[in-house]
């Protein structure tokens, strides 16, 4: 087996997104990625590699004429541990189940994290930043796939054990079908949010005719709710626009709310999307894709919903727990008034915000995500 090194190779890119298609071509429960998105984020003028003090390296390891693997390291300027330690972190991970495979490509990558990087701890998988895919699915293999799921061959967590890589941390998604199951999970909280109500609080939809300006405030307001979380890094407003060029055609605004304390602050945001799985399916990242995404953009319909984000700035939130719980329930009383049947509330950090919110109401969840660690 050899291991090719590259940064910016147009010929080894092509190879290396090639190889992810060509591994799951056959795989039902797979959503393709969009082509240009991947190529744009391998190229020179992606904004990762602009940062001072970011490094990266990819690899593509090959049996003979046949590519078998590929993976890719980072060294992210901003991203540290809790503790202040500098993390560097291996991402874009495809392989064949062969754990010596395996082994060599992780082999390779860590060694030139810390020999080149100067790097000791390790998160994987991680594609640069939390913001652009990060994570194992570690259960609930076989379901139906939602956009932005973690997607990868379910032999890939005991390859990353079995060089050592431990769980850092866990996330769940939890899948509610039905208006009754809907309405009996979200109606303890009720009381919560007509307090808040009573209080003077405001909560105002996305107005998707100022769709510029109303996604400037999410970044403003997110970034002050999450700049606590597990590998949290700034991204720039200009950043956060494009990471939301195609997701923006999941927006429902009236699935996305701002909230407004009693003096009419910013006070924190929760958002559900439309689940754009069918149509990134039916397009396989290809084009016809946008025009599909326009489609369900404007007719506001689809299978389900995903209920993603929610948070609160830290002043609001050294308030107590009646706010979260009342954005919960907003949330999912605009789903059950919209008429949607399935929701499903993804990517649920374990003991974060949200499970705190809302888990003593929901079912056990039926998919699992993980983010592993190597220590020295």
């Amino acid at each position: 087996m050899a291991i090719e090194h590259f940064t910016f190779n147009a010929d080894l890119t092509d190879r290396f997104v090639r190889f992810g298609y060509d591994l799951y071509h056959e795989d039902a429960h797979w959503l393709p990625p969009i082509r240009e998105e991947l190529f744009g984020q391998l190229s020179a003028g992606f904004p990762f590699y602009r940062n001072p003090g970011n490094r990266h390296r990819h690899f593509l390891a090959t049996a003979g004429t046949r590519i078998v693997g590929r993976l890719s390291a980072f060294v992210n300027a901003d991203l540290t541990d809790e503790d202040g330690s500098p993390v560097g972190t291996i991402g874009f991970y495809e392989s064949v189940d062969d754990r010596v495979l395996a082994r060599e490509l992780l082999d390779t990558a860590i060694q030139w994290l810390r020999v080149e990087g100067r790097i000791k701890r390790i998160w994987g998988p991680m594609n640069f930043d939390i913001w652009h895919g990060y994570r194992l699915m570690t259960r609930g293999f076989g379901q139906k796939p939602f956009y932005g799921e973690p997607c990868n061959k379910p032999y890939y967590p005991a390859l990353f054990e079995d060089y050592g890589f431990v769980p850092r941390q866990h996330w769940h998604s939890v899948e509610i079908n039905g208006q009754e199951a809907l309405k009996n999970i979200s109606a303890s909280w009720a009381s919560r949010y007509q307090n808040l109500l009573g209080r003077g609080y405001r909560f105002e939809p996305f107005h998707d005719q100022s769709f510029a300006g109303e996604l400037e405030t999410f970044h403003a307001v997110l970034i002050r709710s999450f700049d606590a979380a597990l590998g949290f890094t700034p991204i720039s407003p200009a950043e956060f626009k494009q990471l939301f060029a195609i997701a923006r055609w999941a927006f429902h605004p009236d699935l996305f709310t701002f909230v407004h304390d009693e003096q009419n602050r910013l006070a924190g945001f929760a958002a559900a999307f439309l689940d754009l799985s069918e149509v990134m399916r039916a397009h396989r990242g290809q084009p016809g894709l946008l025009a599909g995404l326009r489609c369900l953009y404007r007719s506001r319909r689809c299978n389900r919903i995903l209920f993603y984000l929610c948070g609160a700035t830290p002043e609001e939130a050294m308030k107590g727990a009646d706010f979260g719980k009342a954005l919960f329930y907003h949330v999912m009383h605009q789903i059950i008034k919209a008429g949607y049947e399935s929701v499903l509330i993804a990517l649920i950090a374990r003991y974060g915000p949200m499970a705190r919110m809302a888990g003593m109401n929901l079912p056990a969840p039926q998919r699992q995500y993980t983010l592993y660690e190597l220590n020295p």
